[in-house]
């Protein structure tokens, strides 16, 4: 499953930069035609000028002669007319071949030509004005001269613009055909790729269904299995209670019965009886922890300063036994489940009374932080950014060496095996992991060896 997703980010993971490399490619092509398509709009552009100028010129060669011939004033006016159209085409062209040096001095040249046409033009019209002669004057064949050059310039120019007009469209004709081709080419690409992830995807989103479907199934499974456990524990708990009371009461009734009997009969009834009860409260802490792994009531804000309190009522005698007492910081309200948090502070002040020093005092403190995981522990199971109400339980007691503390929460995982000293089921801590998993939390233990340990709870806020 995980393959067959990873692949699937390869694919598109290459898929996509594919895409974007003919994408980027297919702008550059796009961008390359777009810059000659507008070159050839220029080149076409000064060529439509050249043929206005030559146009112009024309023009002011036959209204010249129109009134040579007519003296007719409204040939007059179109001479001036021409004259005020060639000036503006003449700075349209300079602007246009500006980057072309070659060009801008044969324009150069060309305004030079063209107005000393213009100035033997208006030379010749003012003889001819005069003194009306049977003939031109110099001055009009002067002018024919420089517009012959102009002329013979223009066409040198209109030469040159259309090879270059020639080059610039078999280069956009190239890259039109590349921008076509590229394009196709991603929409082929953008397609197949398209077609081959949604299968890859479909085949996925199957896989994962059935995968859902087992997993549910399996899910069902130990949802079964785990009623059924907690029917045999029931049955067990409940079935196995009455045989070891009856030990119990029998043992008693032997001890009363065989008073005079001697000590070593007395001794084994009394070990029958107290493994008898031992064995009963084993099997108390088996259900429930069972018991534990339901929570079916709701959470509800719960306030561990009362609920402490409450605890050291119910282990006052215990306390007195061992000459303990117990400081209490302020403590936060939380939301929880308030029986399972009474048995959790329970389990940890009678562990840390159970392996307390003998004879003497022993300090209990409890302690209130907020913030986040900052011990570094179980980084991996939980957000490294959440917060926490950490509550800490710290005793002075005979403390342990931290190599252990991969068996302390473990069922029956007792670090200290003298029995007849430190009375202790191995059940204990196993419940407060459960409650604190049920909280969506966790616990943790520091301790050292001869000199108390340290019990962490963190309560996700």
């Amino acid at each position: 499953m995980t393959k067959k997703l990873l692949f699937v980010l390869v694919a598109f993971s290459f898929s996509f930069l594919v895409m974007v490399g003919l994408s980027m490619f297919s702008i550059e092509r796009l961008t390359t035609f777009t810059e000659y398509s507008n070159e050839l709009l220029h080149s076409n552009k000064i060529i439509r000028t050249l043929y206005k100028t030559e146009v112009y010129l024309k023009d002011l060669d036959r209204w010249e002669r129109g009134y040579m011939l007519t003296k007719d004033t409204v040939y007059n006016r179109l001479v001036n007319s021409a004259i005020d159209s060639i000036y503006p085409s003449i700075d349209n062209l300079e602007l246009l071949v500006k980057k072309d040096k070659s060009d801008y001095k044969n324009i150069l040249d060309l305004r030079d030509l063209i107005f000393l046409r213009i100035k033997y033009g208006k030379y010749n019209l003012a003889f001819m004005d005069s003194s009306k002669p049977e003939v031109a004057s110099t001055f009009y064949y002067k002018g024919r001269k420089k517009m012959i050059a102009a002329n013979r310039l223009i066409r040198k120019l209109h030469g040159n613009q259309n090879i270059i007009l020639s080059q610039r469209y078999n280069k956009q004709q190239f890259y039109q055909q590349l921008t076509t081709n590229t394009l196709k080419l991603l929409l082929i690409v953008f397609c197949t790729v398209t077609l081959l992830l949604f299968i890859l995807l479909v085949k996925l989103m199957k896989t994962s269904t059935l995968y859902y479907n087992n997993l549910q199934t399996k899910v069902q499974e130990l949802k079964n299995s785990h009623s059924e456990l907690q029917d045999i524990t029931y049955a067990i708990s409940h079935n196995l209670q009455e045989p070891l009371r009856k030990i119990q009461v029998l043992s008693n009734m032997l001890m009363y019965k065989n008073e005079d009997a001697n000590n070593e009969t007395n001794d084994t009834l009394s070990r029958i009886n107290k493994s008898a009860h031992k064995m009963h409260l084993i099997i108390a802490d088996l259900a429930d922890l069972t018991n534990l792994t339901k929570t079916e009531e709701n959470k509800s804000p719960a306030d561990l300063n009362r609920i402490v309190q409450h605890t050291l009522i119910d282990l006052s005698e215990q306390m007195k036994e061992k000459n303990a007492e117990v400081e209490i910081g302020d403590l936060p309200t939380i939301e929880g489940y308030e029986p399972q948090l009474k048995m959790l502070f329970k389990a940890l002040i009678d562990n840390a009374l159970k392996f307390s020093k003998k004879d003497k005092h022993q300090i209990i403190k409890i302690s209130y932080n907020k913030g986040l995981d900052t011990k570094g522990v179980h980084k991996s199971s939980i957000n490294a950014d959440d917060r926490y109400h950490i509550i800490s339980i710290s005793d002075e007691g005979i403390g342990f060496d931290n190599k252990y503390n991969g068996n302390i929460f473990k069922i029956f995982g007792r670090l200290h095996t003298d029995h007849s000293v430190y009375d202790g089921k191995g059940l204990g801590l196993v419940k407060c992991n459960r409650i604190m998993t049920n909280h969506h939390g966790y616990i943790k233990a520091e301790g050292i060896a001869g000199n108390g340990a340290t019990f962490y709870l963190y309560f996700p806020i």
